[in-house]
């Protein structure tokens, strides 16, 4: 052991040059907590940016501390120094738009059922930051943002193309929040500004409207090009604390799909909470929507898409610029009310409002496939992986639009980027099948259409999509069970009768094909709209019978 050193003011000093009568911090966690941050902000920071942590090398393993006098001088030395102008020169703007991706706020709560609140203040800040100065801020939407959560920051740059990383933290307590956020620019991995939020949580809007004007005014310093004006503020009231807790549980369960019904019931709480909450209404209005179409459809689309019409108008009585609300009406007058004149209006407005958010873009791209505009659909689904290029739904829906526009093999090429990243993702496997099924390549159709009923807990859309299959391999009588273990479905839950008719289609029996798709005129169900472009339909086309359907949904084949 080393002899201490007696400082110049007579302080026992040890080797690595802190005070012995310091308290050592002996882990990440420890690090971690002193510097408020999330263990791996400390470990990135020590990577890049010379955190000074000491590590012991013992046998194989080492072990990690630090001091709180040492990290103390270095969170002051590190203090961005007031020089714009240098900045203005250092970092000159790269051509076209600048792109921002804010990644997963930790949850220092120390309690993991409050993962919910974190995620949902960062899918809150990246809709927030992507108001900002959409012509010339691009910002990566969640499901990318997540899937690259705990990569390198460079890495993070690299896929995504982003020259700025939002990184932040949440710790709650009853009804108070702190917020730690830092912006980092990646090129550089240095961080531009950092700033903390304590406050309650009924000011927690104006804590957004504070962290995205902090964000937009850090960018501009450094790029000359981004144009000096502040976002819309969303809202100036304040915010009933319980009734936001229920909100950021609903945007947890829509935005990741993971359980609707849930989600629909926090939007009620919120709303029971607090009525005139505009963006728990519009949330609302999305699930109700996303509830009534395929593939997520449990409910007949009467019982829930004039719900999310009603929701829909609330919200935007309360907030007539919330784009999300536009979206949703431009969703239900296409595909359940068959008002295409009504729904163009209704996207544009949403587009309008809400350049980047992906689900619009998905939507109106759906839109322009039934329209017969491949080339604006296309457009769109690239628009769409601009903005949230990891995401497997997104990647999903452009495979879907080359399948719509039969590129059978960019559908398949698409679909395998979805599939090689998120292996277990079900939708992915729906167009590989559908492609395969079309290329007449009917085993490999069928190996996909199974692994999207495995995957999906043998949905009744992916059930359909495999018993289609099987008739048109030739195996009649398993096309026959599968319409069998349809009916047995549609004795427990909703079963579109778009499934039955597209079984029925494959075995040739095109009566009853046609028979099952007046039912589902009747329950204005939603994939209806796609029947004039959709390859599975090709045998229909000669029957008299289809195309005076098709007319009467105002579809051409």
């Amino acid at each position: 052991m080393s002899n201490p050193i007696i400082s110049v003011d007579g302080a026992a000093i040890g080797p690595e040059g802190s005070p012995l009568s310091e308290k050592r911090l002996d882990s990440w966690k420890a690090i971690a907590a002193f510097l408020d941050r999330a263990v791996r902000t400390a470990q990135r920071w020590e990577r890049s940016e010379g955190l000074p942590v000491w590590r012991h090398a013992h046998n194989t393993k080492s072990s990690v501390h630090a001091y709180g006098s040492e990290l103390q001088q270095w969170l002051k030395n590190r203090q961005p120094k007031d020089s714009p102008a240098r900045n203005r020169q250092a970092r000159q703007p790269k051509a076209g738009k600048v792109r921002l991706v804010v990644l997963p706020f930790s949850n220092l709560s120390g309690d993991p059922q409050q993962d919910y609140f974190s995620a949902g203040l960062t899918t809150e800040m990246i809709v927030r930051l992507g108001k900002l100065d959409p012509t010339r801020l691009g910002v990566i939407a969640a499901a990318s943002s997540g899937a690259l959560a705990g990569k390198p920051i460079a890495e993070i740059g690299r896929i995504l193309d982003v020259q700025y990383a939002l990184e932040g933290s949440v710790r709650r307590n009853a009804q108070r929040v702190r917020i730690d956020v830092q912006l980092i620019q990646v090129s550089e991995q240095t961080h531009l500004w950092a700033d903390s939020y304590d406050r309650d949580l009924v000011d927690i809007l104006s804590v957004q409207d504070d962290v995205g004007a902090a964000v937009a005014g850090q960018i501009r310093l450094a790029l000359t090009n981004l144009a000096p004006k502040n976002g819309p503020r969303t809202s100036n009231r304040a915010v009933n604390p319980e009734a936001y807790d229920a909100y950021l549980r609903g945007r947890f369960y829509s935005t990741n799909r993971t359980d609707l019904r849930k989600a629909l019931r926090a939007y009620e709480e919120a709303i029971q909470k607090d009525p005139e909450y505009a963006l728990a209404h519009a949330g609302l209005a999305s699930t109700f929507t996303l509830l009534g179409q395929v593939p997520y459809d449990d409910s007949p689309p009467a019982e829930v898409k004039p719900k999310a019409k009603k929701a829909a108008q609330h919200a935007l009585r309360l907030a007539p610029q919330l784009g999300e609300a536009h979206a949703v009406l431009g969703n239900v007058a296409f595909n359940y009310y068959w008002d295409f004149a009504g729904a163009e209006r209704e996207f544009q407005r949403a587009l309008t409002l809400s350049p980047n958010d992906p689900t619009t873009h998905v939507w109106y791209g759906h839109f322009c496939v039934a329209r017969n505009r491949a080339t604006d659909a296309l457009a769109e689904g690239a628009r769409i992986l601009e903005l949230d290029p990891v995401s497997p739904l997104f990647n999903s829906v452009l495979a879907e639009t080359h399948y719509y526009t039969r590129n059978f093999d960019a559908t398949l090429e698409q679909a395998r980027r979805a599939v090689e990243q998120f292996p277990t993702y079900p939708l992915a496997y729906i167009w590989l099948g559908s492609a395969y099924r079309e290329k007449k390549k009917y085993a490999k159709a069928l190996a996909e259409f199974s692994k999207a009923r495995q995957f999906s807990g043998n949905h009744p859309a992916m059930t359909s999509l495999y018993g289609h299959a099987l008739a048109a391999s030739g195996n009649l009588s398993g096309a026959r069970k599968i319409l069998n273990e349809l009916r047995r479905l549609a004795g427990s839950r909703y079963v579109s009768p778009l499934y039955f008719a597209a079984v029925h289609t494959g075995l040739g029996e095109l009566d009853k094909a046609l028979e099952w798709l007046e039912r589902a005129f009747h329950e204005r169900t939603d994939r209806l709209v796609y029947l004039g472009v959709d390859p599975i339909a090709d045998p229909l086309r000669s029957i008299a019978g289809f195309n005076q359907l098709l007319r009467k949904i105002g579809v051409a084949g």
